[in-house]
């Protein structure tokens, strides 16, 4: 090993970006539905930032998958509940987008971030690193090979223990770099590729009661009371128009009535309601509706 064998470490060049993103590991909850009923998976997150998270998990995830994720920040006591997209993939670790986060949560996670956040290697795609200035002595630049132990054999010297603890050393850092920079360039290019990879939902046929949709429902997901509108002691129902994708998915969903401080809520949970689908002429197909998600305090 030696200077020459590491280009591209000596000397890095910097590409701020869009939305900067920093290092945390702390346990992850993420849910996935499949095949109509959610499926808990567990992991870690490796880095943060306000569009999205980098997370190792349990098992693996799909490529334009929607997610539930909850975690817990450092010194904050509400954990953040979000949905996201996932929009890369490498060995076990993946990169979510978010898609719907609620203001409370964008407040907490924006707070974090520029208050508490430790930023490392995550604002750029690659750090200056002197590398010459770390080889050990006794190691030519271009020689290609370790120091010759030979000499401290036949002299009686002590074997140079320090030196050999500090080329590990620098191995194991080098790699981590090069790793964190190939995720970090990765996940660059996948950022600026985000919006080609939306898909086009499918136009519904025909309008179906919500009585009737009612009866066809597999999977309900209960709404998250937005904090704000709990304590202004706000209620209701809101009223949703849903298009339901022929696997039963709901795709699009917009605002018809009820609380306004409540539609955003309404909505995400929509978003995770599953039905069976519904059919015409006996094939499956895209159907628009109307969802009504009530929220009651308690007395």
């Amino acid at each position: 090993m030696s200077a020459g064998t590491i280009p591209g470490l000596s000397v890095g060049t910097t590409r701020q970006r869009r939305v900067p993103r920093y290092k945390l590991t702390i346990p992850l909850s993420l849910t996935v539905l499949r095949s109509g009923m959610p499926d808990n998976i567990s992991g870690r997150t490796l880095e943060i930032g306000e569009g999205g998270l980098g997370v190792v998990v349990a098992s693996k995830l799909l490529l334009g998958e929607s997610v539930r994720v909850e975690f817990l920040l450092p010194h904050t006591s509400e954990p953040v509940r979000a949905t996201a997209v996932v929009r890369y993939q490498r060995d076990r670790c993946f990169g979510l987008q978010f898609l719907r986060l609620p203001v409370e949560q964008q407040s907490t996670i924006r707070y974090w971030t520029r208050c508490e956040g430790d930023i490392c290697l995550t604002g750029q795609e690659r750090t200056t690193v002197d590398v010459a200035g770390a080889i050990p002595q006794g190691m030519a630049a271009g020689s290609g090979s370790l120091p010759s132990l030979e000499k401290y054999a036949n002299s009686g010297g002590e074997f140079p223990v320090r030196r050999i603890a500090l080329l590990g050393i620098l191995v194991v850092v080098v790699a981590a770099v090069g790793w964190w920079w190939h995720w970090q360039q990765e996940w660059a290019e996948l950022e600026a590729q985000s919006s080609q990879n939306e898909m086009v939902p499918a136009k519904p046929q025909l309008r179906v009661p919500a009585d009737e949709m009612q009866r066809r429902i597999r999977h309900k997901a209960a709404p998250e009371y937005p904090e704000a509108a709990r304590q202004a002691h706000v209620q209701g129902t809101v009223v949703l128009n849903a298009v339901v994708s022929p696997e039963g998915a709901v795709t699009q969903v917009k605002f018809l009535s009820g609380p306004k401080a409540l539609s955003s809520a309404a909505i995400d949970a929509a978003r995770w309601w599953r039905y069976e689908p519904y059919r015409v002429n006996g094939q499956p197909a895209a159907v628009e509706t109307t969802v009504a998600v009530d929220f009651r305090l308690p007395n």
